[in-house]
């Protein structure tokens, strides 16, 4: 009788570990996106800057009037950039910094010398993000959100035709 019992035992504790053993749900597993870098270069009619991530980010974009910045927000995003800020000394384009500005959401910031628009392209590798040089077509500039597949280098006068809503300089 007793050796009944053991295998019955076996079969009973193997069952308990199976589930007391948390499982993972599939989202935990996932890997976060990183930000791991911010390149600029400069036009005669704008300035393109490309935010480097791991994989096409969610991302909340603001313009802040005093002082003048543009603030990107990516979701679900761990920051791994540089430390200190990168001087940029482009009208309008002053600074770029950034940081983990909380968990899960990294932050970066563009420094601004006046009110501009921009426009945002995203990519399964970042964001593509155009802001006009001069103040006439910054005021006519559109904020766009652009999948991979459409034209991946575009001025900011197609980028504004292409775009729904017009951000006025206050």
């Amino acid at each position: 009788m007793r050796a009944d019992r053991i295998p019955l035992l076996l079969v009973a504790t193997s069952l308990a570990v199976v589930v007391l053993v948390p499982v993972r749900p599939a989202a935990a597993q996932t890997a976060p996106t990183v930000l791991s870098n911010v390149t600029v270069s400069s036009q005669a009619d704008a300035i393109n800057i490309f935010v480097k991530t791991s994989r096409e980010p969610k991302y909340r974009a603001e313009l802040i009037d005093s002082p003048r910045r543009l603030i990107i927000d990516l979701e679900g995003t761990v920051y791994g950039w540089r430390r200190g800020p990168l001087a940029i000394g482009i009208d309008p384009l002053t600074l770029i910094r950034g940081g983990q500005y909380r968990k899960g959401v990294a932050r970066v910031v563009f420094e601004l010398t006046r009110d501009v628009g921009y426009a945002i392209r995203e990519d399964d590798r970042g964001l593509a993000i155009v802001i006009p040089r001069s103040p006439i077509a910054s005021q006519a500039m559109a904020i766009t959100k652009e999948k991979k597949s459409e034209t991946s280098a575009m001025s900011p006068a197609t980028i504004a035709a292409r775009g729904s809503s017009i951000i006025v300089p206050h």
